[in-house]
């Protein structure tokens, strides 16, 4: 008797060698989160801007670059002071990946051009919303991701045409006004620098070979790599006051944090390394780490009684692993404790590890 192929088992078996060997990381950085058009005048607040966040080109000329210290470096990238002519002093930040990282990693200028082109569209709109006198209307208290969507949402044009004058009634119960955003540092947009532009600098001003874990960070020749320009935050207190709305306006605008939020990530109550949250549409949002909480936790300092929140999670000591030594019950399987995950994935937008990020100055 002939024996017939079965095609279909055998699609079958690609598919799934296929997806066994997909890198959602990968999938995730193939989103564009550039636009060339400059930075000139309010951003575009639409609920399409909202869905597919892009950050505008920098209008300053990198010629006019002038290099001042360098400030830190970690796995995302490399931070410097500078000047463009006699502007300044701004921050430059320039990230390693020049594309999608080839371990399990969000794409780490394509998180922050998506946060900084967010947050000047919240800006934008919180300002428009509040001179028509139409608050942005959103969840009091968010807790998944649909909530995050919805809430970030809320912000567009689209949204604010519908909402009710706050004359006219207050919000339902459930739900607050939008009237205010905290202080945030002004971005200046994106640009791309050729590795070049480093060989004439002097050594100690030069992008160094960073070694973060078992990942070793460095710019390649010949290559051109995305940096962001930022204002330049002098070192200052970060009150409790200032960081605290900050996080509480994080949170109601749907941004999540990392597993490894800092403290040396904010100045003068602001926080000064975008990566440190994440967008509901991007790699890496978590919803068990969504949600309120507690500025006095993240500066280190004791907690009112009872609060709780992911950064009381992070804290609390490991649970203890059975000694080898303990007997147990006969026939029991015996092996290595599972590792515990940095994050959970959620969706297909989650990373496998923990997260490391530097201080954009």
């Amino acid at each position: 008797m002939a024996r017939f192929h079965d095609g279909g088992a055998e699609m079958r078996r690609l598919h799934e060698a296929s997806m066994r060997a997909r890198k959602p990381w990968v999938d995730a950085a193939q989103t564009p989160f550039r636009d060339d058009a400059l930075m000139d005048g309010p951003p575009s607040c639409t609920a399409a801007d909202f869905e597919l966040p892009r950050l505008r080109r920098c209008p300053l000329d990198a010629g006019d670059l002038v290099w001042g210290p360098r400030l830190g470096e970690g796995l995302d990238g490399c931070v410097w002071k500078v000047w463009f002519g006699d502007a300044g002093p701004f921050v430059l930040k320039l990230f390693w990946d020049n594309g999608p990282p080839e371990f399990a990693h969000y794409y780490a200028a394509q998180r922050e051009c998506q946060v900084a082109a967010l947050l000047q569209m919240m800006e934008t709109a919180v300002e428009q919303a509040v001179a028509a006198s139409r608050p942005i209307l959103i969840n009091a208290n968010p807790t998944t991701w649909d909530d995050a969507l919805d809430n970030q949402a809320a912000f567009s044009d689209e949204a604010r045409m519908t909402q009710q004058s706050a004359t006219q009634q207050e919000p339902e119960p459930g739900y607050r006004h939008i009237t205010s955003t905290p202080r945030m540092k002004r971005c200046y947009g994106w640009l791309t620098l050729d590795s070049s532009a480093f060989s004439e600098l002097p050594w100690q001003l030069r992008p160094p070979v960073t070694k973060v874990g078992k990942v070793e960070r460095f710019i390649q020749p010949d290559k051109e790599y995305t940096a962001i320009v930022y204002e330049y935050v002098e070192e200052g207190e970060n009150a409790v006051e200032a960081v605290q709305e900050s996080m509480d306006f994080f949170w109601l605008a749907g941004f999540g944090f990392t597993l490894s939020p800092l403290e040396k990530n904010w100045k003068s109550g602001m926080l000064v390394d975008l990566s440190d949250i994440v967008p509901p549409r991007s790699y890496g949002w978590n919803q068990r780490l969504y949600g309120q909480d507690s500025a006095l936790l993240l500066l280190g300092r004791d907690p009112e009684p009872g609060q709780q929140g992911f950064l009381t999670f992070r804290r609390r000591p490991p649970r203890k692993t059975q000694p080898p030594h303990r007997p147990t019950r006969p026939g029991a399987r015996v092996g290595r404790p599972r590792p515990v995950l940095a994050e959970r994935r959620h969706r297909s937008q989650t990373p496998r590890r923990g997260e490391s990020t530097v201080s954009s100055n």
